[in-house]
């Protein structure tokens, strides 16, 4: 190996130690999944976290199904349950959402078929 290569993979050891680090600084809000399931109320038009609080459904008509169908159908999310942060993933580290992308698993809210795992 000459002098130039091992400057090179230096170099670029160098810049992936660095990015790493970096990305330890940098934080990435997890969205949420569009195959989360959620609990819709059809008089309302509005969807709830599967963890709802019982309060926002009582006499309501309650219905499971994908966040991506609730959207497509009009449903806005539940103001109680937005306020309380259940549609908020976990807050990671930029490499740790990197990984994801690669498939790699993470600690996250929802799994890869959209369940929650609270």
């Amino acid at each position: 190996m000459g002098k130039a290569s091992k400057t090179m993979v230096a170099i670029v050891i160098g810049l992936i130690v660095v990015g790493f680090f970096l990305s330890i600084y940098i934080t990435v809000d997890e969205t949420m999944p569009a195959n989360a399931i959620v609990v819709v109320t059809n008089e309302d038009k509005q969807f709830h976290s599967i963890y709802f609080d019982h309060i926002c459904v009582i006499g309501k008509t309650l219905q499971t199904m994908t966040l991506k169908e609730a959207l497509e159908n009009g449903y806005k999310p539940d103001p109680h349950c937005e306020d309380l942060g259940y549609f908020r993933g976990t807050k990671r580290f930029y490499f740790h959402h990197l990984l994801s992308k690669l498939s790699v698993r993470v600690n996250s809210r929802w799994d890869e078929n959209g369940n929650w795992l609270w």
